[in-house]
């Protein structure tokens, strides 16, 4: 009973996502029978990178680059080699095969759809290692964190992978462009993690930064397939910085007034009621902070 139902707790973060990003998709709805498709190569995908990954992996002890000696090296090339260039050069694979040159990848959106599609697959297959292995607490941490980054990572690499597509030219370009973003957010994901310290925080402000990436080349492949007549506004540095900041503020502000909490149910740490007004009223003024950092001025 307790694998059938992480089995289910794998699955699920899949099927909402697809859910999710089905209804993103405005315009002509993908048929079901190559959506599935995708979907299916995109776990088949995921045993050849753990094939290639193995390899690479091999490769890098036969260098000397280990986690004892050269630590920060290893997890560098571990994260952007091994795991993202290796992972987003697959996914890139399996819609370059299987859907880019089918008839019903008509629109620039096809390109996010598709590509989340493969990730998603790729990402299910990962989870339910990871989940039969770790429990039911790994398993909604990668649910809310792990599995919508794979589909964040691939989305964002699948609006150039759509671009390129209906260009006339500098398709090539375009999806390397797109292939360098996916292995930039990889990357950088899997080594904040990789690090093991409280670098592992800002995955969460990473989080957020890809999600607005992601909605703003959503927002541009409806423009592009005249789903909507209004450009949308490209999302700016300063945008980024913003937000970023905010989503750092609210982490300090919810972890000071967490561990306060914590810390009065100590008779020991010397920390009072009192101390738990003063966490919370700083808690209270970076939320103010941060709403005044991300909201949109009216125009």
């Amino acid at each position: 009973m307790q694998t059938i139902l992480l089995i289910t707790i794998s699955i699920i973060p899949a099927v909402v996502l697809l859910w999710y990003f089905n209804k993103q998709d405005k315009g002509q709805k993908e048929p079901k029978k190559l959506r599935w498709k995708i979907f299916a190569w995109g776990i088949m995908a995921a045993v050849f990178a753990v094939i290639i990954e193995l390899n690479v992996e091999e490769l890098f002890r036969y260098l000397g680059v280990n986690p004892i000696r050269t630590f920060w090296l290893y997890i560098f090339l571990t994260a952007f080699v091994t795991a993202a260039f290796v992972e987003e050069a697959i996914k890139l694979w399996v819609v370059k095969t299987h859907a880019y040159n089918n008839k019903n990848f008509n629109e620039v959106m096809d390109g996010i759809t598709y590509t989340i599609i493969a990730s998603l697959g790729f990402a299910t297959f990962e989870n339910l290692f990871y989940v039969l292995d770790g429990g039911f607490g790994i398993g909604i941490l990668r649910a809310i964190i792990s599995v919508p980054a794979h589909a964040m990572f691939s989305g964002i690499m699948g609006f150039y992978i759509g671009k390129a597509k209906f260009a006339k030219s500098g398709a090539t370009k375009l999806i390397l462009i797109g292939f360098a973003y996916g292995v930039f957010y990889h990357g950088m994901f899997d080594f904040l993690l990789f690090t093991q310290t409280a670098l592992m925080f800002l995955v969460l402000p990473l989080l957020v930064v890809m999600g607005l990436h992601l909605r703003s080349k959503i927002k541009m492949a409806h423009f592009h397939d005249h789903l909507t007549h209004t450009e949308p506004q490209k999302l700016s540095a300063w945008r980024i910085i913003k937000v970023v900041i905010a989503t750092i503020l609210i982490l300090l502000g919810t972890a000071g007034a967490i561990g306060t909490v914590a810390l009065t149910q100590d008779p020991t740490s010397g920390y009072t009621g009192q101390d738990i007004i003063y966490a919370g009223i700083i808690a209270a003024t970076l939320l103010v902070i941060s709403y005044f950092l991300i909201r949109k001025k009216k125009t």
